[in-house]
């Protein structure tokens, strides 16, 4: 009997405990308010709870909040998500903490405030409180950890068990929607405003430009306004005028108002009873929480495509009739009034609107356009002050000395704040604001010594490396900016217009004739990437005048343009040439880009060859959630070819491609699930301060240490690093006249499933039928796969689909192959399902390509390579290919081991010295030994007067914390000693010279990985 009563009572439990469970889980994470049966959940005193239709967010209803006297209003009917149920855009690899999440719509402000607690047991644990202050809608996120009372550490789970908000104010009403009652945030993201003031008080702000601040804000309003003369009201009328006439459309298009309305009728924007109703107007709305059970269909307006009909609209207000033109204007003050009531005013930051400059383009430029209507409905100066805020404006007013170059503001805020500045309605204000504008920019645009920016050798920095897709937008805008204030008193000043015009040229360079390559591409492999865009930008930049001011045209630019664009564009070509007398743009047959660790190599306008590295300072690759997931090896001593067509016209497509083979890499190949690191976000960078690069007199020369068992993560928390495979090698590239002298020494791997391999190329083939010619024969069916052979006669070659022939000096293994490839999509995870909209659904892809790769087994322990390149021969050398490679005596490898590469070439009777050890003989050439691992190339070395390039590649960025670096270079030492007695003119970077046992040693100063060139004399 005892046992069945013990029995019953288990069962009872389990059914209690089981209930229970279930009963939580089926309480929402979210509530809309949308049935009112919810409103049995609630208790309250003093107060009155009903659901309305007044005013809402999601669905259809929000909660709406009458009190009298003290009051108050509570429920237990919530559950909190987990990290896992939360929509966090990298997972668990940025820290995230439990934050609340809410709307709150008040009619009438009134200095009063209300407090939203959590409770646990009947104890109040944590709470805030939330100043009325305001009108319209406002978000709001707070985390936990930021809250009053017994606040949790950040990213610790909570577990309250009741939600209560109270106030002490007489009277009053509120409507609340869409409580998330705790999401786990990216602790990056939530923003302080005016309602919550207290979010992220123990952080330097000012050091995240997208957070606006009200002390920012603060700063537009109390600036001093000064009287200013006639020629400073002319130029800001000219100002104005030019913004306005960049933002017009053609005039071909024309207004078809129905069109308009109907794009307009789509936002479902309506006024009843003067209450702007319509969807959530929202940003980034994938950061929240969404539950269609409790909030219904998502329905909702994002703010970008909200912005873009805004400007649909302004564009077409001066150019249609007066009933149409009535008719624009009624339906662009409906929107502007729903924007501000949505909670898009000065001094609210809806939860979080970090990276805004992206989404807000479009509603500024409409503002901006239609200024003179706003004016007359009495909205311009809620609507400046909406943008003020928004773009944190007064920014430029704050000390110079916090001003700090970024390229995200460069792109999207740079010229938005030049246009905003017209939003203030007096001249005098306008002037004021400016005079700062043009500090500001002429200073930031100086700078090469900070964290981001255009650095000393031409480079565009952001996220902490080379990132010319970044760099991009800002040569989009910025040449606005600049040709706009050109030879005022406003312009940009010589510094930062010199600065700017470096990095801005520098594009040119290292892309081919338009593309920069995959090299660094950052996370958009393959995706033509490159300056074609720039074409206007060029010409702006060209005709805003030199630096200095004191001249119409730069010519500089101006020739880069003749060399870009000048057959397309008859009328400033012969401007450029016949009156201004500029010649087109001549490249370097030779370009260093050591904060990239890249190399050009130049024929003429004919081809390129982009050579590119990676060390302890330059990441190899951006590898994102949803894009470049296979992004491995696009910098493990790459060679990628481009003829004047470009990287789609010289073999390189997504379509089909292995990631696995980027040309010239050194790689252990994998399957592509295995390929794609687990990360969700990885920057590699290795533990190896050797990757750089120098030029002598046209010619040049690359090395780097590859090192694939450790590292660092250039973003994020996430800072140690490492491949298991522990991939090494010591590779160079030595690029003299038409050819490049590729050697790896050294390779190792402990992968013993996969091969160690380094690639010659992979080639698209727009006719599967392409004959692919080696020293084989010829290999005609696609499917096909051969190991090259070595006869007597000859050694191996290939040449490739696209003319440029290899040639083997080395006795590895070699394979080519024609082949269909099945791949992946770069912006598809095999890992998560995730894939990216720009790759519009395309998760697979196939192409035919012809491919060629050197196999150094599996788990090698010290293979090596040897072999040439001669790209892009015309047909009779790719006819007689062996012929003309093996009669090819004007280069001599001389040493080719762990100490160092060493290339001698007739022609241009320069040595070219990678040394990857210090203090150890080099036996060959003048150069004795070197006191750090360098690169350096000595011509003339047997005459008396001998040409030196030297670098000590290491970038020397001093480190704040772990793995973490201020990007820039500082000084390094170098000393190398030279057979026989020398001596040079005296120079600033060379320390001192120095005599023994017959031969001289120089002792440099190097920075910036930049080539210190100069003459020596035999004594």
């Amino acid at each position: 009997m005892k046992f069945s009563i013990f029995i019953k009572t288990i069962f009872i439990s389990i059914v209690f405990f089981t209930a229970t469970g279930f009963a939580q889980q089926n309480k929402p994470a979210v509530e809309s308010f949308e049935k009112e049966s919810v409103l049995s959940e609630y208790k309250t005193e003093n107060s009155n709870l009903i659901t309305s239709k007044k005013h809402y967010k999601y669905g259809k209803n929000s909660l709406k909040w009458s009190w009298s006297d003290k009051a108050s209003f509570g429920t237990s009917n919530f559950k909190f998500l987990t990290l896992e149920e939360s929509p966090l855009a990298y997972g668990n690899y940025f820290p995230a903490s439990p934050t609340l999440q809410m709307a709150i719509y008040n009619e009438v402000s009134q200095d009063e405030k209300i407090t939203i607690s959590y409770q646990k047991d009947g104890k109040k644990e944590v709470w805030f409180n939330l100043s009325l202050n305001f009108t319209g809608w406002r978000k709001i996120w707070v985390p936990f950890y930021e809250m009053d009372g017994n606040a949790p550490k950040k990213g610790t789970a909570v577990n309250y068990d009741y939600f209560k908000i109270t106030t002490t104010a007489k009277s009053g009403t509120l409507f609340f929607d869409d409580i998330i009652f705790s999401q786990y945030q990216d602790d990056r993201h939530q923003f302080p405003d005016n309602l919550i003031p207290f979010i992220k008080e123990d952080k330097k702000l000012r050091e995240d430009f997208w957070m606006p601040l009200a002390v920012n804000f603060n700063r537009i309003k109390k600036l001093e306004k000064k009287t200013i003369s006639v020629a400073t009201r002319l130029d800001l009328n000219k100002f104005e005028s030019l913004i306005a006439k960049d933002l017009e459309v053609p005039k071909k298009y024309k207004t078809y108002i129905n069109s308009l309305k109907s794009d307009f009728n789509t936002l479902g924007i309506y006024e009843k009873e003067g209450v702007v109703l319509g969807p959530p107007l929202t940003f980034y709305d994938q950061q929240e929480y969404f539950n269609k059970d409790q909030q219904g269909v998502k329905r909702f307006n994002d703010v970008k495509a909200f912005g873009a009909i805004m400007r649909k609209l302004s564009h077409f207000y001066d150019r249609s009739t007066p009933e149409e033109t009535k008719q624009i204007e009624e339906m662009f003050v409906l929107g502007t009034k729903y924007f501000l009531d949505q909670g898009w005013q000065a001094g609210t930051s809806g939860g979080t609107r970090h990276h805004v400059g992206y989404f807000v383009r479009g509603i500024a430029e409409g503002f901006f356009t239609m200024r003179k209507t706003l004016y007359k409905e009495g909205l311009l100066n809620d609507v400046a002050n909406s943008m003020h805020w928004l773009f944190n404006l007064g920014m430029l007013l704050d000390d110079k000395s916090t001003f700090k170059v970024n390229i995200d503001y460069l792109n999207t805020q740079s010229y938005y704040h030049l246009m905003l500045i017209f939003l203030v309605d007096n001249q005098e204000g306008q002037a004021a604001l400016l005079k700062a504008y043009s500090n500001y920019m002429s200073i930031i645009l100086a700078q090469q010594n900070e964290e981001w920016g255009f650095k000393i050798d031409g480079t565009s920095w952001h996220h902490n490396g080379h990132y010319p897709a970044y760099g991009l937008g800002a040569f989009q805008n910025v040449p606005k900016v600049i040709k706009t204030l050109s030879r005022t008193r406003f312009r940009v000043k010589t510094a930062g217009h010199q600065n700017f015009k470096k990095a801005f040229l520098t594009s040119s360079e290292y892309s081919q004739l338009y593309n920069w390559g995959f090299g660094n591409a950052g996370r958009h492999p393959l995706e033509n990437n490159g300056i074609e865009s720039l074409k206007d930008q060029y010409l702006m930049m060209a005709q805003s005048g030199n630096p200095e001011g004191n001249s119409k045209i730069d010519r500089d630019v101006a020739a880069a343009y003749l060399r870009l664009w000048g057959k397309e564009d008859v009328f400033n070509s012969t401007v450029f040439r016949d009156i201004e007398g500029i010649a087109s743009q001549k490249l370097k047959p030779y370009k260093t880009l050591p904060y990239a660790a890249t190399a050009i190599q130049r024929k003429g306008n004919d081809w390129a060859a982009i050579i590119k590295g990676y060390s302890k300072y330059v990441w190899a690759s951006e590898i994102y959630v949803d894009e470049n997931r296979y992004g491995r090896y696009p910098a493990n001593g790459t060679i990628e070819l481009l003829n004047n067509k470009g990287e789609s016209g010289s073999g390189f497509r997504q379509e089909g491609w292995d990631w696995n083979r980027y040309p010239g890499a050194t790689i252990i190949y994998l399957p592509l699930k295995e390929l794609e690191t687990k990360k969700p976000l990885l920057m590699f960078r290795s533990d190896e301060t050797f990757a750089g690069t120098t030029t002598l007199n046209g010619n040049g020369i690359f090395g780097m240490i590859l090192n694939e068992g450790s590292g660092s993560n250039a973003d994020g928390d996430d800072t140690k690093n490492g491949f298991p495979g522990k991939l090494k090698a010591k590779k160079s590239v030595f690029s003299f006249g038409d050819k490049l002298i590729s050697i790896g020494t050294n390779i190792s791997s402990v992968d013993t499933k996969n091969a160690t391999q380094t690639n010659l190329f992979q080639s698209f083939l727009p006719d599967s039928k392409q004959v692919l010619y080696s020293s084989n024969g010829k290999m005609k069916k696609l499917g096909s796969k051969e190991v090259l052979t070595k006869n007597s006669s000859s050694k191996k070659w290939i040449i490739d689909p696209y003319g440029s022939g290899y040639y083997l000096l080395s006795k590895n293994d070699t394979y080519i192959q024609k082949k269909t490839q099945d791949s992946y999509h770069n912006k598809y995870s095999i890992h998560t399902g995730k894939m990216n909209a720009k790759g519009k659904g395309v998760k697979e892809t196939q192409g035919d390509y012809a491919t060629g790769w050197l196999n150094h087994g599996f788990a090698p322990k010290d293979a090596s390579y040897q072999y040439v390149i001669y790209p892009f021969l015309d047909k009779d050398k790719q006819a007689d290919f062996n012929k003309y490679a093996s009669k090819d005596n004007s280069y001599t490898i001389l040493r080719a081991d762990n100490i160092a590469h060493i290339v001698k070439d007739k022609e241009s009777k320069i040595t070219g010295y990678v040394v990857f050890e210090a203090d150890k003989s080099l036996e060959n050439g003048l150069l004795e030994k070197v006191s750090n691992p360098c690169l350096i190339m000595i011509g003339n070395e047997e005459t008396n007067v001998a040409e030196l390039s030297v670098v000590q590649p290491d970038l020397n960025f001093e480190a704040y914390k772990k793995s973490r670096y201020i990007n820039f270079s500082r000084p390094v030492p170098l000393s190398f000693t030279l057979k026989g007695k020398w001596n040079t003119s005296k120079t600033n970077f060379i320390k001192s010279i120095s005599y023994k046992d017959g031969n001289t040693t120089f002792s440099l100063e190097c920075k910036d990985g930049l080539p210190r060139i100069f003459s020596i004399s035999k004594i």
